[in-house]
């Protein structure tokens, strides 16, 4: 190009800038600021920047600098280091609901983009960086809506982004209200943390009080926070508007989601049955290959400070101990195999629970209770765990009801369990018996129990618990998923009361289940 050319490209520039240009090598060059009318179309690195402005945060925390998205308002990130089960945040914090986002691909993303990134909308529910909350109607427990902070789903995106090089983002115009729904203006029931997985822990699922507590707040509200309160229920309850959203696509999506969710619960029981060995469907213990062991924890914390543990059951089946046994009706004669330990912390021994469940330290029915003091907690349990631990003969599958749950207190105290017992597999009961019944809910202990026939007493003390929470196992590794083609099914420890000893004091619960009060 010669020096002419150059010069006139200059003067073109200088007449679109407004400011001299100079080839002066002993000058700084002109940055061009956002303040230019010249921009070329950023890069995918580029509009992550300028649009997803925060830094990259540990996985089990939320993002620690404000979120820009787009020409919207500022996402407030937030610490969740704190955070306990049934806690509510500020109402300052954006929540998203969760269907919201499973449908995004559906509405927002283009032909184009839609096959590459459906993968990691596919797997969104194996994310355990999650934060769920709950929000209720006010006056009404049968109806609630799943969230989540809005700064997690663009995190989320910004990841996405990140491998793809595309630029998803939070949708712009009215749809945008139905990712960023505010609660809590003057005093109004806001989203209460149930942990990073969809199922309720049993502290929220049994609590009657938050509930009525919400609902008092809510009336107690002015009328302008009830109906603004309202306005953004209705938003969480309703659909965004996308190009490509109709009442087809959206029952497929469910039907899908469904589908994928069944599989995943039936696959769980199978590996149950195959570690049981009883996939046959003689009743008999014919497993193969490694011998598993089933260890069974169960938690109980202060209801006011849910970091604060006060119980821990631990409940143990090894298989090599019912090898060629008859398992009986619904297992019931491998129950008797089982190893039970509770510990009981010394420093909480006095204290029982009352405000959300009725607590029963004290009645531990399957040996004697231990005082550990709290400093102690960890090493007694290695103690307790080690023989399994050293033991490479056999697989040792962490069994819990929400074992996830139970998981995160012992880590809250400073035991991983699953790394301590470098177990091979986590198995949650409440996703066996969805197996069970081809239900599509998590249902608490007393129900499963009930289901199932299994006779129970002085549930919510953390032996116990244990203990039920692995027969629960055996029963319905024992009776296998829901045969094809049924909706119901009788269990096969219907009509076997006469095996248990119940004595004088016993009584049908509303269920239907014997509970050995």
């Amino acid at each position: 190009m010669s020096d002419s050319q150059i010069q006139a490209q200059l003067d073109k520039l200088q007449e679109v800038l407004g400011k001299a240009i100079t080839l002066d090598a002993s000058r700084k060059p002109v940055t061009l600021g956002p303040e230019t009318g010249v921009r070329e179309k950023p890069s995918s690195s580029d509009w992550q920047e300028q649009h997803l402005a925060y830094g990259k945060s540990s996985r089990d925390s939320l993002p620690v600098r404000p979120v820009l998205v787009a020409d919207g308002p500022a996402y407030e990130a937030l610490d969740d280091s704190t955070l306990c089960i049934g806690d509510s945040l500020g109402a300052e914090v954006a929540f998203c609901p969760f269907e919201n986002i499973e449908r995004y691909p559906e509405q927002f993303i283009g032909r184009r983009n839609k096959p590459l990134a459906q993968p990691f909308f596919d797997a969104i529910g194996d994310r355990n960086t999650w934060r769920f909350f709950e929000l209720y109607l006010p006056g009404d427990a049968q109806q609630s809506c799943l969230l989540v902070p809005t700064a997690q789903f663009v995190r989320f995106l910004e990841d996405v982004n990140a491998h793809l090089g595309t630029e998803l983002r939070i949708p712009s115009g009215r749809n945008a209200l139905h990712f960023s729904l505010a609660f809590g203006q003057g005093a109004t029931p806001r989203p209460r943390y149930i942990g990073p997985r969809r199922e309720k822990p049993r502290v929220l699922v049994d609590n009657r009080r938050v509930f009525d507590e919400d609902s008092a707040a809510f009336d107690a509200a002015s009328e302008d926070d009830r109906q603004s309160w309202l306005a953004s229920w209705e938003r969480a309850r309703v659909s965004p508007t996308g190009q490509r959203a109709d009442a087809d696509q959206r029952a497929r999506l469910a039907a899908k989601r469904a589908a994928k969710r069944r599989r995943e619960c039936e696959a769980m029981l199978g590996r149950v049955q195959a570690r049981l060995g009883t996939s046959a469907g003689d009743g008999v213990c014919a497993s193969t290959g490694k011998p598993a062991v089933f260890v069974s924890i169960d938690i109980e914390v202060l209801e006011e400070e849910p970091r604060s543990i006060t119980e821990v059951g631990i409940a143990v089946l090894d298989t090599r101990d019912i090898r060629d046994r008859d398992a009986g009706p619904g297992g019931i004669l491998w129950w008797e195999h089982v190893k039970a330990h509770h510990l009981v912390v010394r420093q909480y021994a006095s204290h029982v629970n009352h405000k959300y469940v009725q607590g029963c330290p004290d009645k531990f029915r399957f040996g004697q209770s231990i005082f550990p003091n709290e400093w102690d907690l960890t090493d007694t349990l290695t103690a307790i765990l080690d023989p399994y631990t050293r033991d490479a003969e056999s697989d040792v599958l962490l069994v819990g009801h929400g074992v996830q749950c139970d998981v995160r207190y012992l880590a809250g105290a400073g035991y991983d369990v699953a790394q301590a017992l470098a177990s091979v597999d986590e198995i949650d009961t409440q996703i066996l018996h969805q197996a069970w019944t081809a239900g599509t809910q998590p249902r608490r202990l007393q129900r499963v129990l009930s289901d199932l026939g299994i006779p129970y007493a002085y549930l919510h003390n953390a032996g116990n618990d244990a203990v039920y929470t692995l027969r629960a196992l055996v029963t319905m590794g024992v009776e296998g998923p829901m045969p094809t083609g049924q909706t119901r099914r009788r269990p096969q420890l219907a009509g076997e009361h006469g095996l248990f000893d119940t004595g004088n004091n016993d009584k049908k619960d509303d269920d239907g289940a014997w509970n050995l009060w």
